[in-house]
């Protein structure tokens, strides 16, 4: 029995070393190479940059200011003189007891925001350099309710 188990493991081992690789294929010839990058290289460092990314421009729909605008009877506080071009969000509280809105007129007198009596509402709005009137569309309101905003 002892002589069947040495013959059985002689052929296992024989079997075995027929199963290497081929001698002729490089790839399985010898250990892995390991290439070693420098611990500061950048992947990204030889990729081409996309001449539109501006890291100090926002992207296309991203909020570049949010004001907050407060509408009374025939008033607005909180409109800005001058805002950054790009997406604005208004936050609008009408405190007052009439509907008030927000306006712009070089824009086909789109309304961004309108709320009722003691109710808020928030819009956005995209806006190019330039000259906006921010205005209460509510007849006989825009008197009292007018602001020219520049867009830089």
């Amino acid at each position: 029995m002892r002589r069947s188990l040495i013959a059985l493991t002689a052929v296992a081992a024989i079997g075995l070393a027929g199963c290497g690789g081929d001698d002729d294929d490089p790839v399985t010839d010898g250990p892995a190479e390991q290439v070693d990058e420098p611990d500061d290289a950048d992947p990204d460092e030889d990729a081409d940059p996309d001449p539109g990314d501006d890291p100090d421009e926002p992207d296309e729909g991203e909020i570049v200011e949010t004001i907050t605008v407060e509408a009374g009877d025939l008033y607005f506080e909180g409109i800005p003189e001058t805002l950054p071009a790009g997406t604005i969000e208004i936050e609008f509280e009408n405190v007052g007891e009439m509907l008030h809105d927000i306006a712009i007129e070089e824009l086909d007198d789109i309304v961004v925001v309108a709320a009722a009596g003691g109710e808020s509402d928030v819009g956005t709005v995209t806006l190019e350099p330039g000259e906006y009137t921010f205005y209460c569309a509510v007849p006989g309101h825009r008197p009292d309710m007018e602001v020219t905003v520049t867009v830089e």
